[in-house]
């Protein structure tokens, strides 16, 4: 079996090299891990090639490095692919991110000594300057002072993280070498020899022969910082340029995919509001995204590299009136470079300087002249643009406004009315109501929606209007509601439509069937529907029992045209369909339906009230009685009530109602046999039938406690003849 072919070894790439066209990893990590290595006690061992470090961190630095006593750095993609437990040194890596935190937890400031000056201490220069060769504007400059003095110089380096939407970009960044008390960049030589001694490549000089010589202070940390990042502005802004180029292009990606997004969904709306809420939202995501995609830089200032150097200085007192300044100009101890000068304010060389007020020296870019008392000053004492009229002014006439939180000069200041404070002009208007002149903070604007538009007020013009959302709106805009005594604009106050008076939307309600507007007082309530609102002048109490109740239930006698609830009032039949109450209609008994007094009679027979359509005569005793006493009709006889049904001969009938009923029948004879009878009473008569022979048959109807006939019904094999 044959063997696996042997590998040929591959040659090693130097420390940093690219690996298959994969960019290299920085130069600068390497001797910041170095740097740091050293300042912090923290054992390095170096092995394959250089590109891999095993670090044995002490106690006091594992904190940094997530707790860890040793950890393997990889400064190529070889070393990571030899070792891949270890962790890669570049930018972004979380190594680095640990490696910054703990470099400004303990190594912020580097000092690396005096720089070896190129000649003797004190060595006068070659060419002397006699006059100031920039021009003074406002002032004269004296003749110069020449000295030698130690100055410090650095450089900073920071981690710059770039930012654009979803794209994070992060960078090292150092600094020029600055003269750190004037902020200009140092000569060539002396740049030349502050990294030669950070290399250690050359040895700090001895501080002591430069012992006799004064030194010249750095510059207050907050301006150090401004003009050294300002430097480090300068130096990325090609890649800021780039950064912002490619952020643009994914905004125009994004808004217009936004744009198609909501234009399907405006496609889909057909109301107003709908539309307008769309593209509300449609402007506010575009916001969002533009907002996004802005690029923004934040530094992170890792570390100060400083050391000290010798330097040649020239100093001019510039005078301008009462005020005086220094400027100075300094070069190599040697004298072989060229004087450089710097504005004292930002570190540029000036093309003319200007004497501030407060006694200091700037270029016209860090100068203004106020344009209150017409003096010049510079940027730490005064305001480049005021407020109102973007004029410079100074310390004395500039005014900071609490309104707006911004700065104006003094020629622009107004008094707002309400509690008698300055600010600037432009914040102070008129109320539109009163008059009054008052500032931003205390003026409140109402909205379009208000009755009389947008408007400026004063606190004492404005008011909440309660019927809404509590928008303030005009005090010559609202009404007292009636209920609650609180202010409601004329947009969303109502009247009630029972007493008239204005009321806030809170204390209104809306009829149930009527849908009219009633305020709580004058609300009412069925007693046959208590779940449904009403008005109090839709109710009203039944003459009856006394309850509220409503149209729907209740209706207006026709005889007393009193109202009475349902329970109390019944439709007539005989009255086209008009109403009555108990006391005024009656029932008839055999169908239950209401009518009229007139539309109903008592039956004879059972004494209850029937109507017309209910009643009929009786064909034994000719009587009109209801239906329900009318009995069948019989074969060969007509029909009956149920007292002619039950005629029998009753012995104990009086005997004036036999002598009453024969004296109608006109059969009273003297001397005569009375014939036979026979008799029923019922609620109203009582019917005598005399048998008269011959199948003659004579009825008569008698009223109780009357002894007059009320019919007379004769009988016969002819028929029926009736006689009153």
């Amino acid at each position: 079996m044959k063997g696996k072919p042997r590998r040929t070894p591959r040659a090693k790439p130097p420390p940093g090299a690219s690996h298959q066209g994969e960019p290299p990893a920085d130069a600068r990590i390497a001797p910041l891990v170095e740097r740091y290595c050293r300042l912090a006690r923290v054992k390095r061992a170096a092995s394959g090639g250089g590109d891999l470090h095993e670090l044995s961190l002490p106690p006091s630095e594992r904190r940094f490095f997530r707790d860890r006593e040793r950890l393997r750095v990889a400064f190529s993609l070889d070393a990571l692919e030899r070792h891949p437990e270890a962790e890669i040194a570049v930018l972004g890596s979380p190594f680095l991110s640990e490696l910054i935190e703990a470099i400004r937890a303990r190594a912020a400031r580097l000092s690396l000594g005096l720089i070896a000056p190129p000649s003797p201490a004190g060595t006068a220069p070659r060419s002397p300057l006699t006059e100031l060769p920039i021009p003074v504007r406002n002032g004269a400059a004296k003749p110069v002072k020449a000295r030698a003095a130690v100055h410090p110089v650095g450089r900073l380096i920071a981690r710059v993280v770039l930012r654009a939407g979803a794209t994070v970009e992060e960078a090292v960044v150092e600094s020029d070498v600055c003269d750190l008390s004037s902020g200009a960049p140092v000569a060539r030589d002396v740049a030349g020899l502050f990294h030669e001694l950070e290399a250690r490549r050359i040895e700090p000089a001895d501080p002591s022969i430069v012992a006799k010589t004064k030194a010249v202070a750095a510059r207050r940390p907050e301006d150090l910082l401004r003009l050294l990042v300002g430097n480090l502005r300068e130096k990325s802004a090609e890649r800021v340029a780039a950064r912002r180029a490619a952020a643009e292009q994914q905004l125009a990606v994004a808004l217009a995919r936004l744009d198609r997004y909501f234009a399907t969904i405006l496609a889909d709306q057909t109301e107003a509001a709908g539309e307008a809420a769309v593209r509300a939202l449609a402007e506010r995501r575009r916001t969002e995204e533009v907002r996004r995609n802005q690029v923004r830089a934040m530094v992170h200032p890792l570390q100060l590299v400083e050391a000290t150097v010798l330097i040649q200085r020239a100093e001019w007192q510039v005078e301008s009136g009462e005020h005086r300044a220094t400027f100075s100009a300094q070069r190599s101890a040697a004298g072989a470079g060229d004087w450089i000068f710097a504005c004292p304010q930002c570190g540029t060389p000036p093309e003319t300087l200007v004497v501030c007020k407060h006694d200091h020296c700037a270029c016209t870019a860090c100068s203004h002249r106020c344009s209150v008392c017409a003096a010049d000053f510079c940027v730490e004492h005064g305001i480049a643009q005021c407020r109102v009229d973007g004029e410079p002014a100074c310390t004395e006439h500039v005014r900071s406004c609490p309104s707006c939180q911004l700065q104006y000069c003094t020629a622009h200041e107004g008094i707002c009315s309400e509690g008698d404070h300055a600010t600037c002009s432009l914040c102070v208007q008129p109320c539109a109501s009163c008059g009054r002149v008052v500032c931003n903070q205390h003026a409140e604007q109402t909205s379009a929606e208000a009755p009389k538009g947008s408007r400026r007020l004063c606190p004492a013009c404005v008011r909440q209007c309660e019927g809404g959302r509590n928008e303030p709106v005009g005090v010559d805009e609202v009404t007292q509601c009636s209920s609650c005594g609180k202010s409601v604009c004329t947009g969303h106050q109502a009247v009630c439509a029972v007493d008239g008076e204005v009321h806030c939307s809170r204390h209104l309600r809306r009829a149930a069937a009527s849908r009219r507007l009633v305020c709580g007082q004058h609300t009412g309530a069925c007693a046959y529907e208590e779940a449904t609102l009403f008005a109090s002048d839709e109710v009203a109490p039944c003459a009856s029992c006394g309850k509220h109740v409503c149209a729907n239930h209740s209706a207006e006698c026709v005889s007393d045209g009193q109202r009475h609830c349902t329970v109390h009032v019944a439709q007539l039949a005989d009255a086209d369909g008009a109403y009555a109450c108990e006391e005024h209609r009656k029932l008839c008994h055999v169908d239950n339906r209401a009518f009229t007094p007139a539309g109903v009679s008592a039956c004879p027979v059972c004494g209850e009230e029937a109507c017309t359509a209910h009643r009929a005569a009786c064909g034994y005793c000719g009587r009109i009685v209801c239906t329900a006493d009318l009995g069948k009709a019989e074969a060969g006889r007509q029909r009956r009530c149920s007292t002619c049904a039950r005629l029998a001969v009753d012995g104990d009938a009086p005997a004036e109602v036999i002598s009453a009923a024969l004296r109608a029948a006109g059969e009273q004879r003297k001397g005569s046999r009375p014939p036979r009878s026979r008799i029923a009473r019922d609620h109203s008569h009582s019917i005598v039938e005399l048998d008269l022979g011959l199948s003659r048959k004579t009825v008569v109807v008698l009223r109780h406690g009357d002894l007059v006939a009320e019919g007379v019904v004769r009988h016969s094999l002819l028929g029926s003849k009736r006689r009153s």
